[in-house]
């Protein structure tokens, strides 16, 4: 029946597609007829799709649930999956699946618990400079190669040396020294109340082979080699690249700890969500990680063939204020906005099932709850008095948005609608994350308000406070500037009495609210959409898009 509907719908799309092709022969004005009909296409196709989902699913899921092949896809190609380099998101489902640092975050807790991984275990010294880490024995790199002490002090230099993005967490290491094969010391130039964060970072530093750097190491340091190879310790290795579409992972058999269900794992580039969402449907994807948008969530949660996991994450859905320009230079304006913008109903509306409102200026479970608190009672009759006070040229407002996330759409058109009813004039812009990143060197093209989601590199609050919110912080988009914070965060990384820490990121959070510059919105879960038969799933709450493959396996009738 369903294939019968997709061929009726097919020779409709051919015959308008006629149509608008000789409408435009004949100069007749049509708008955007192509899309139109492409959209409508796509629309009754997965119509159709869901009449016959049901039976092509429970077909292919007793094919799939039996494979040893498991198959996701990515919606755009990742960075290079070198660990030095690697500063994005999706692509983490690689890089943490084929190296391995010395310590990680345990998995499927609500709060970030660190644990051994490489090092079995270790000793802080009292001024916080030395780190003692004992290594896991028997551990074996992809090469063949043993993983010693050695390879701890070659991969701390080549992060030092290659001094990309996620460099900074080693910024203070002066030395690693190599008392024996199995004991590594790292020397601190300065005591850094995150190291320890750093190193269980998602981004912080990997073990890789120092044989493998060496025989490939050319003129880059192995950056070329990298691209399409990996050198690390973990379940799975890099067996084939295609850039642009499609990376092959294989069990590798020489694994320290238990060895993976699924033997290869293909993961395509598919930035299309909608094929995507009809490939797991049909059973040619068995996950989806990133991208759907609230209505498709929906649809698959109301689908007994598959599950939706709300996983927790420290993500935080939140606005940026420009300060820079426009009507927002005033604090007392921005201090307004932040009481005009009604969270609950942003939130019901946006994320039900997967995000709750925001009321602190970190991230959920990074402070204690009822510190750094930013959650105004909501009054807009304060924007809307200043608002009409304002020149007519200041009430027209721009407000952005990341392309890359479906819900900063719907978050942009519904606040877009809340600011008109006060008295703005707002337009919406739709900006790639290439172009966000940007902003930080050309405030004025920026727009007044951006809204993104975002997570910190850590559970630490210094990596949010520090990246998000500090002087020349990377996703401080829009150049605000609270000195004085700053200077808590400071003290607050160089301090190791973690209570005493504590309370300096506190003291910045509440400046860095009192500024204006940011509105936290919500604190977004992940969602994964498995078909019901897949089990395993298993994630750390610091990496929204990413769960541990080797985990995976067919669920136990």
């Amino acid at each position: 029946m369903a294939k019968k509907i997709l061929s009726w719908i097919y020779r409709i799309f051919l015959n308008s597609t006629k149509i608008f092709s000789q409408a435009k022969i004949n100069n007749i004005s049509i708008k955007s007829p192509k899309t139109k009909v492409i959209a409508t296409f796509g629309s009754l196709a997965l119509l159709a799709s869901a009449c016959g989902s049901a039976n092509a699913s429970s077909t292919s899921s007793s094919v799939a649930s039996k494979s040893r092949t498991l198959q996701f896809a990515f919606t755009a190609d990742t960075q290079p999956p070198d660990p030095d380099i690697f500063y994005a998101g999706q692509g983490l489902n690689i890089t943490m699946t084929t190296y391995q640092g010395l310590v990680k975050y345990a998995s499927n807790t609500p709060k970030a618990k660190i644990i051994p991984n490489l090092a079995t275990s270790w000793t802080i010294s009292p001024g916080g400079r030395t780190y003692t880490f004992h290594l896991r024995p028997n551990v074996k790199f992809h090469d063949g190669t043993t993983f010693t002490s050695t390879s701890v002090a070659v991969s701390f230099a080549r992060r030092q040396k290659l001094n990309q993005g996620p460099a900074y967490m080693l910024s203070q290491v002066s030395s690693v020294s190599t008392p024996s094969p199995l004991v590594a010391v790292v020397h601190l130039k300065t005591p850094v109340a995150a190291f320890m964060d750093y190193l269980a970072s998602a981004y912080g530093p990997k073990m890789e082979s120092p044989t493998a750097l060496a025989k490939h190491s050319g003129n880059d340091l192995a950056q070329s080699y990298l691209r399409t190879h990996d050198i690390g310790t973990g379940p799975y290795q890099i067996s084939k690249v295609v850039p642009g579409q499609k990376y092959v992972l294989t069990r590798f058999n020489g694994y320290w700890g238990p060895k993976p269900y699924y033997k290869t794992i293909n993961i395509f580039i598919t930035p299309d969500v909608t094929t995507q969402q009809l490939q797991l449907e049909q059973g040619q994807l068995q996950m989806i990680l990133h991208g759907l948008s609230t209505s498709a969530i929906q649809q698959f949660r109301s689908n007994r063939n598959f599950k939706v996991s709300e996983l927790p994450t420290l993500q935080m859905a939140m606005i940026w204020v420009n300060p820079n320009k426009g009507a927002f230079k005033s604090n007392k304006l921005r201090l307004a906005l932040e009481q005009a913008v009604n969270k609950n109903a942003l939130v019901k509306e946006v994320f039900p099932g997967r995000g709750t409102v925001a009321k602190q200026i970190y991230p959920k479970g990074e402070l204690p709850m009822g510190t750094a608190m930013e959650n105004p009672t909501y009054n807009p009759a304060k924007l809307t008095q200043l608002v009409k006070s304002l020149p007519n040229s200041a009430k027209s407002i721009s407000l952005g948005y990341s392309t890359s996330q479906p819900s900063s759409q719907l978050l942009a058109n519904l606040l877009q609608i809340q600011l008109s009813k006060l008295g703005l004039k707002v337009a919406i812009r739709a900006i790639p994350s290439s172009t966000i990143y940007g902003f930080a060197s050309a405030p004025a093209t920026a727009p007044n308000l951006l809204i993104e989601t975002n997570w910190p590199d850590a559970a630490h609050p210094d990596t949010w406070a520090r990246i998000v919110m500090g002087a020349g912080g990377g996703l401080n988009y829009l150049n605000c500037s609270v000195p004085k914070a700053d200077s808590l965060i400071n003290k607050g990384l160089a301090t190791m009495n973690k209570a005493t820490s504590l309370k300096y990121y506190e003291q910045a959070g509440t400046l860095y609210a009192a500024s204006g510059c940011w509105i936290p919105i919500a604190n977004v879960d992940a969602t994964v959409i498995t078909p019901k038969w897949l089990g395993g799933i298993s994630h750390q709450v610091t990496t929204p898009y990413v769960v541990s493959l080797a985990d995976l396996k067919p669920k136990v009738k």
